[in-house]
């Protein structure tokens, strides 16, 4: 049995699967499961995984929620990651997460900030000091972690003491709702230098501002009790027509 799996959800992204599961194969630490759970892809998506995964699975329900339950389900390791297809993680990033789960007494989540693939490191600098100082005050004064599913490592036992992801509740912000529920159990720690390298096209068409708000707009629904916005919120009909036509559908 592995010490820890990884999770990788995939809709359509061939054009990158490739580079991320050849990173995450050549990893330091060795002791691990590489799952891949295809979402309904149409492009060459489940070709590249099985070149590289351990596990393909299969999930129907749209969205990256169920893709990722699904792969929990079927984990086999003690620590489960959720790792995105467009997102680049460094060979020493799975031996970062070994040794804090092991010198950290009563941790059951770990998690980190994320930076620009396509970023310079003055821009990519700014974004991980933002991020390092609006965590902290989340923490602070609203006992909100802001954690993203692509660098979010968590105990197999505590994921599902907690329930785990609750999409049935079809509320938005699945990732932060999570690590509150587990914060309840033992320490959800921030890393700051555990960094995940991820695609800034989910703020290109927006901007980066208006990326910013929309992002602030989730943290509040959280953060004070909202529960107003929903999985569709985010995963919009439009998310899923640009999927469908980068793929020339």
């Amino acid at each position: 049995m592995a010490l820890i799996s990884i999770i990788v959800p995939v809709l359509n992204e061939g054009e990158i699967l490739e580079q991320t599961l050849k990173k995450l194969k050549l990893q330091k630490f060795r002791d691990f499961e590489l799952i891949v759970v295809d979402n309904g892809s149409t492009d060459e998506s489940v070709e590249i995984a099985k070149k590289y995964a351990d596990k393909v699975l299969f999930e129907s329900k749209k969205g990256s929620i169920n893709a990722m339950k699904k792969g929990f389900e079927n984990a086999d390791g003690e620590i489960i990651l959720a790792c995105d297809a467009d997102s680049v993680y460094d060979e020493n990033y799975l031996e970062k997460i070994v040794s804090t789960f092991q010198k950290t007494k009563n941790i059951v989540a770990l998690y980190g900030p994320f930076v620009f693939v396509e970023k310079g490191p003055i821009f990519n600098f700014f974004i991980w000091v933002s991020y390092v100082i609006l965590d902290f005050l989340s923490r602070i004064f609203t006992k909100t972690y802001i954690v993203g599913a692509a660098n979010f490592a968590i105990k197999k036992s505590a994921y599902f003491e907690v329930g785990g992801y609750t999409a049935q509740e079809n509320l938005a912000s699945q990732d932060f709702r999570l690590a509150k529920r587990l914060s309840k159990l033992g320490k959800v720690k921030f890393l700051p230098l555990l960094i995940v390298r991820t695609s800034y096209r989910r703020y290109e068409k927006a901007g980066m501002i208006k990326g910013f708000f929309q992002s602030l707009k989730f943290w509040a629904d959280v953060a004070f009790n909202k529960n107003k916005l929903t999985y569709e919120d985010y995963y919009t009909k439009d998310y899923y027509r640009e999927k469908e036509r980068k793929n020339g559908k």
